[in-house]
């Protein structure tokens, strides 16, 4: 049986990612579709949606969840869960596309971090009053992990890192073992014509 909360939830749950299509499409009237040009750098556009994204789940707390109170115990906790969830679908399309470890990709990873621990802070204080204190929505929330991403980017880069530095080793040590050969033959080369 569905009661009066569980179809506020998906109301709102529907809302909420209107908007936040909304924000894709728009991107609050800089990005005109949902298409990135060319021209536009995407580490740019995902940090900016990282932050559209905290302004939109902000927004949220403070002009919906007070009227929707009245019907589901935590709205705005189920707000920004959602908003976690979207943001996450577009950082993992993100993270499959990232090959090597840059600046622009960690400045990306650690806003999407910092995004994800005041989203899930907020899913606490909206929560706090549940009998989980919110855990359970909390828990259903899928992690971005950034930082498992970040340590293996920078463990494929110090090894590419050393294989590059191997390779430019062995090519210093056999231009040095040819050198030295190519002396030793001018030498006796030399010796056997003085001779």
């Amino acid at each position: 049986m569905i009661n009066a909360s569980t179809i506020i939830v998906r109301i709102q749950t529907y809302a909420v990612l209107n908007v936040d299509v909304q924000v894709f499409e728009t991107g609050s009237g800089v990005i005109d579709s949902m298409v990135v040009e060319v021209e536009e750098d995407p580490n740019e556009v995902l940090v900016q949606l990282a932050e559209e994204t905290e302004n939109l789940a902000i927004f949220e707390k403070e002009n919906f969840s007070p009227l929707l109170k009245r019907w589901h115990p935590v709205p705005a906790a189920v707000a920004v869960a959602t908003l976690h969830q979207c943001f996450g679908i577009v950082l993992k399309q993100y993270m499959t596309k990232i090959a090597s470890l840059t600046n622009e990709s960690i400045s990306v990873l650690q806003t999407a971090g910092k995004l994800e621990k005041v989203l899930v802070q907020m899913v606490v204080e909206d929560s706090a009053d549940c009998d989980d204190g919110g855990m359970a929505i909390v828990r259903e929330m899928i992690p971005y992990e950034v930082d498992a991403v970040i340590k293996s980017l920078m463990k494929k880069w110090i090894s590419d890192r050393l294989r590059i530095g191997r390779e430019c080793l062995i090519r210093a040590k056999e231009t040095e073992v040819s050198a030295s050969n190519i002396s030793t033959r001018c030498l006796l080369w030399f010796t056997d014509m003085c001779v």
